[in-house]
This record gives structure tokens, sequence and C-alpha cells, in this order.
């Protein structure tokens, strides 16, 4: 059944394409610039609860999926990516072969959150680039693989684009008021740690949990994370003073956080549709032009500051993060070929 689905998607209309595209491309872009409001540096700095709520209500939607999974129409499911074979399990016995999983996943998320409240939303993706560099350091050190010399080249290509961009972030941090220049090193510390668990989370699942489909993931990484996550939010009660805040029992605070996490959670299904109706490689152009939308509209609606050399960072960064993704798939589409041979 889901071969058949995948074939049909396959073969959508370009029509079809350009809508899920579209769709993905809208959904993945307010995630980012929605959660750059959820982290307010100035009146909420506790980016690891307010995480943490958003993980918790990803996990009501993943019940919700699991009841539909059970009661819902064969056609939602089938939409949905739900398997009618495999049940969604909630079992806590399994939940602790995620622990390693859910340990980088709690890392690159809060990480990555804290790297947003601290720098421009047109930096943001400059700042968790690093994720490449690391993932063929890591691939070295735990698997053995050499990359190819036009991989590396790429790969330094986006480190090259990342310097650059934060030697003109700096510039333009100095040229502002306030602790500016202190908050981009926060920022981007917090944005290299994220991009070291990006790199590793990928590596920890394939180890782990390479039979499980998708959401079964997601329910496991995410109720595994809930643990991870306490001692970092002791930590900002205790240390931040996080229940004498007022914004804490502000409703309108929680309720758009709410709205935050289900578009993040909504990403994930355009995620999927997309990969469903594109091929690898038009997944790849829209992750270069998603990019440059964000950065784009952080200048925009956030009036972040960006200048010549910024841009040029940027522009080299896209580019040679769209190239490492083409050579990435070109090489996995080779080693495939051979083995069928």
């Amino acid at each position: 059944g889901s071969e058949r689905t995948r074939d049909t998607m396959a073969k959508a209309s370009t029509p079809v394409v350009f809508a899920v595209v579209s769709f993905y491309v809208l959904v993945s872009v307010s995630t980012t610039l929605m959660n750059k409001l959820s982290f307010p540096r100035d009146t909420f700095p506790f980016p690891f609860t307010v995480t943490c709520f958003q993980m918790a209500v990803a996990l009501m939607w993943l019940m919700v999926l699991t009841v539909l999974q059970a009661v819902g129409p064969g056609f939602i499911c089938s939409f949905l990516g739900l398997s009618r074979t495999k049940s969604l399990d909630w079992n806590p016995l399994h939940m602790w072969n995620a622990v390693g999983c859910a340990g980088a996943f709690t890392g690159m998320l809060a990480t990555g959150n804290l790297c947003l409240m601290f720098v421009q939303v047109s930096f943001y993706q400059a700042a968790k680039s690093q994720h490449i560099l690391f993932s063929l350091i890591l691939s070295s050190l735990l698997l053995g693989t050499t990359a190819a010399p036009n991989i590396i080249m790429a790969c330094a290509g986006v480190t090259v684009g990342f310097i650059i961009n934060a030697m003109a972030e700096v510039d333009i941090m100095r040229s502002l008021v306030n602790d500016s220049l202190a908050s981009l090193t926060w920022g981007m510390a917090a944005g290299l740690v994220s991009s070291f668990f990006v790199a590793l989370y990928p590596l920890l699942l394939k180890r782990s949990m390479v039979s499980m489909d998708n959401w079964q993931i997601s329910i496991n990484v995410n109720l595994m994370s809930l643990l991870w996550f306490a001692p970092l939010i002791g930590y900002e009660i205790h240390q931040g003073k996080m229940l004498d805040n007022p914004v804490l029992y502000d409703r309108a605070f929680w309720a758009f956080n709410f709205a935050t996490a289900t578009v993040g959670f909504v990403l994930n299904l355009a995620s999927m549709m997309q990969v469903r109706v594109t091929s690898p490689l038009t997944h790849m152009v829209v992750g270069a032009f998603k990019g440059a939308v964000t950065t784009c509209l952080g200048v925009v609606m956030y009036g972040n500051k960006m200048n010549l050399t910024s841009t040029v960072g940027v522009t080299i960064l896209i580019s040679c993060s769209f190239f490492y993704s083409y050579l990435k798939w070109h090489h996995t589409q080779s080693e495939t070929s051979l083995k069928e041979k």
C-alpha cells in the first residue's frame, strides 16, 4: 500500500508539487520566525522551559495521531504516513532504547533555541551551519568513513562563509548599543554546540532505531527528552528565579508557544509530503531557497542588520551548503547503483 502511495506521489502533477513545496517553505520559515518571538531574552530568558513546553505539545499531537491510526479513515492514515500494520507504541520500557538519541535531540533543540534567543534571525542560519563540518568529523571518528575531496571542499566553503558572516556580525553588533557583542558570543557558542548535536543525532538514530518509522521515533525521542530537560528546567527555576517571573503566568505567551509548537509539528508533515512528491535534489534546492527566504525575512520583519560582507558570507554559505548536499546525494546514488549491479 505505502509503495503504491509513493509511486502515485512520485508522479504528482506540477501544480501539486508547487503547492506542497510552497506549503513546506511557508511552514518552515514560519516556524523559525515564530520561534524567535517564543524566546524573548528581555522578558522571559528561560529557553529550556519553553522548549520543553513545545515538546510536550508535540507529544499531545503524537497522541492524536495514535488515536487517528486506530480509528481514523484509511486515506487520512495514508496521507499522514501512518502504517496500519505497526501500531504506535507508548510503552515506557521501549523508550529507554532512545535514551542516547534523546540526549542528542535535547542538546540540539535546547542549544538551537538558545542560539536563536541571542542572535539575529538573519545570522541564525550561519550560526547553525557547522553541522556539516561536525558531520564529516563524527563520521570519520565513529564510522571510519572518509569523505571525497570535493565534499571536503564544499564543507570548507560552508565554514569560510560562516567565518565571513561571523566577522561581519561582530562589526554590526559593535555599531549597536547594549551588550550585543556578549550576546553574539553566547549565540555563536550555542550555535556551534547545536551543530555538533545536529550531526550526532542521525548517527545515534541509525544505531538504535533503524527499524522504526518516523512517528514512532518521534514518540520515543520526545518522551525520553522530557527526562533530559528536567535538570535544565531545575537550573532555570533555581538560578534564574523563573517562578518569580510574571510571564510564566501569562496565558497569551503560552498560547503563542502552543501555536508555534503546532506549526513546528505541521513542519514534520510538510517535510514528509515534500519528500514524497519531489526528488531529493528538489528537496535540497528548496532547503537552500528556504534559508535565503528566512534570512531576508529576518531583515524585513525584525529589522535585522546586514552589510555587504554578511550578505557575501550568507551567499557563500547557502551555495556551499547546497553544493555539499548535492554531492552527498550524488555519492549515495552512485553507491546504490553499484550495489544493484
